[in-house]
Formats: structure tokens, C-alpha cells, sequence
């Protein structure tokens, strides 16, 4: 909902390269031409793990380029939580200047949606594996990364809505290399049918593109509070406990109509609400729990009133037999 929004933001601090079909000479090129354009940081969001033919260039273009992230991946290990390095490029020991970061996306299968990034992974000597994002970040403004990690999340919440990023493909980039001077350059597949997830914004966004926005949720400082979980059962509860209030207090005949009314009207503003907290604040509340407690609440309110009901009838029921048994023994 908030993606499909007039007001979008064209991010100013970082542009996405496409290597599209490139070859690793093509990627060579690609890096080339970007670290003569000064950027401020430079990702690059492929992984070379096994060596061709002609990689000298392509080696050598990674060794000179000021400010490089390269991507490996991470594997958790299965006796602690830990992690370790699961594949990475295969020249990484020849190089000295280039700082290794995690690309994963802390899911637990293919098919989640991605909503969340791990800020870094830690490893079983005690080190830490920064995530791509954290370390393109990082290189940009230490002191807003400094801020972010001071959260002390294991988790955090990617801001994906009304922010756009400039895509740059192979074709474009000596015409518009000067868009890429002192910016964050992402260099990856912007469509590569193997690197495409689910999103809250997309059925299909390649891994660079949540790269992107990952960086960008760090560097905006825009970053979501989450609502304890005793909060959102506090807030549910208030709400199930009004719905049940205003259903004892009404004794007119069109009291159902009414309650139906005030139940559709209260489920409506708890999604307003927890919109406008999401959009202008921030604020992730858990609404499924007042959902779940508006919709059952009058549901629960009729079993009561229909129980009560029949043990009444009843009771009225066993009163006036024994009435009228009274009434004919006095008569005889």
C-alpha cells in the first residue's frame, strides 16, 4: 500500500550497476570504468568461486578499485550459534585491501518473503562477518553505522516503500559515469531469474535491488521499533474489552445491527492505525492480535448471551412447572 504512493524518493546516495550477461571479462570492464568514476564505496554482489580462463584482469581490477565489498556467503554451524564462510571467491587470499561481507538473507526457506536483514554474523573464533549492507554502509559513514549497531538487534526491518535507486546497465556506463561520483555503486544481476525473492513490495526483486534498500534503510536512519509483544495482547485486549462494553450497554432491538457495525468500523481504523504508526512513525504494532480479539469478541459476546439465554428459559421453564404442580396440589 505504501509503495503504490505518488510521493517516491529517487535515493541520492546509491546507483546500482547491472552486469546483466556480462563475462567475467565484462565484469572486469564494469569495475574498471566504475573506480574511475571516484565513488565513495564500491559492492559487488557476485561470487567467482570457481576459476576461467583470462581471470588476471578481472583479479587485478578488483585489487585496484579504492573501497571494495566483496560478497561471500555464510553457513550457520550446527553446534553453536555460529557462523563461517561458505563460499567465497576463489582469489580471496590474494587480496589485501577488500573487505569480505555476508550476502545471505536471513530466512528459513526460499519461498519467505524477505522482510529482515542480519546486521553481522559471528564467527566461532569470536569474529564478526559484517553483512553486505552493514559493510557498503559502513564505508560511507562509520558514524551512522556506529549508531545502528548501538540497537543491538539481531534482526532488523528493511524499509522498502517510496524509495526508487538509479540502475545503470553495461551499455550506459561511460554516458553516465559521472552519476556515479561519490555515490555507493552496487555492482550485480538486476535480473538474474536465479537471484529474485519475495518481498512486501514485489513478488520478484533481485538480491541487488534488496541490497539497495537494505543500505539505504541503515544510512536514512528511518528504522522500525517493533511493539512488545505484551503491548500488542494490552492493546488487544482494550479493544475486545470496549467491543464487549458497548455490547452489554445497548438493550435496543437493533442491538446485533449495531454491534456489527461497531465491530466492521473498529477492525477498519485498527488497520488505519497500524498504517499510519507503520508509514509516518516507524512503529510496527502486532494488530493480529486485536483483529483476532474484534472478530471473535461479539462471537464470544453471542455464545454468552445465548447461553445465558437458554439457562434462563430453562430455569423459567423448571419455575413454572413447579408452579403449577404447586397450583394443583393446593387445588385438590
Amino acid at each position: 500500500m505504501a509503495d503504490s504512493r505518488h510521493v517516491t524518493t529517487l535515493d541520492s546516495n546509491i546507483v546500482i550497476v547491472d552486469i546483466a550477461a556480462c563475462d567475467r571479462e565484462g565484469i572486469a570492464e564494469i569495475i574498471e570504468t566504475v573506480s574511475l568514476c571516484s565513488p565513495r564505496t564500491v559492492g559487488l554482489d557476485v561470487v567467482f568461486a570457481e576459476p576461467k580462463e583470462h581471470d588476471s584482469r578481472l583479479i587485478e581490477a578488483i585489487k585496484n578499485c579504492p573501497n571494495l565489498v566483496l560478497a561471500v556467503s555464510v553457513e550457520a554451524d550446527s553446534a553453536a550459534k555460529t557462523f563461517h564462510i561458505d563460499e567465497s571467491s576463489y582469489f580471496t587470499p590474494e587480496l589485501e585491501n577488500v573487505e569480505l561481507a555476508a550476502i545471505n538473507f536471513p530466512t528459513g526457506s526460499s519461498n519467505r518473503t524477505i522482510r529482515e536483514f542480519k546486521p553481522d554474523y559471528m564467527t566461532a573464533d569470536g569474529k564478526r562477518i559484517p553483512s553486505f549492507a552493514l559493510a557498503t554502509s559502513r564505508k560511507q559513514s562509520g558514524e551512522i553505522v556506529d549508531s545502528f549497531m548501538k540497537r543491538g538487534n539481531d534482526l532488523e526491518f528493511i524499509t522498502y516503500y517510496s524509495r526508487i535507486f538509479k540502475t545503470i546497465s553495461p551499455e550506459e556506463l561511460a554516458d553516465r559515469a559521472e552519476e556515479l561520483i561519490d555515490k555507493i555503486v552496487l555492482i550485480g544481476a538486476a535480473n538474474d531469474p536465479y537471484d529474485l525473492h519475495v518481498t512486501p513490495v514485489s513478488a520478484a526483486m533481485s538480491g541487488i535491488n534488496i541490497h539497495a534498500y537494505t543500505v539505504a534503510t541503515i544510512l536514512s536512519g528511518r528504522y522500525f521499533y517493533q511493539l512488545h509483544r505484551y503491548t500488542n495482547w494490552a492493546i488487544a485486549f482494550i479493544s475486545c474489552f470496549i467491543v464487549i462494553m458497548i455490547s452489554l450497554m445497548i438493550n435496543i432491538g437493533v442491538k446485533g445491527l449495531i454491534m456489527r457495525i461497531v465491530q466492521v468500523t473498529l477492525l477498519y481504523l485498527t488497520i488505519r492505525l497500524g498504517y499510519y504508526f507503520f508509514i509516518e512513525h516507524n512503529i510496527i504494532i502486532n494488530f493480529s492480535y486485536s483483529l483476532m480479539m474484534l472478530t471473535f469478541g461479539l462471537f464470544a459476546g453471542d455464545i454468552w448471551i445465548g447461553m445465558t439465554t437458554i439457562i434462563t428459559w430453562i430455569y423459567n421453564k423448571i419455575n413454572h412447572i413447579r408452579e403449577s404442580r404447586t397450583e394443583n396440589i393446593y387445588t385438590q
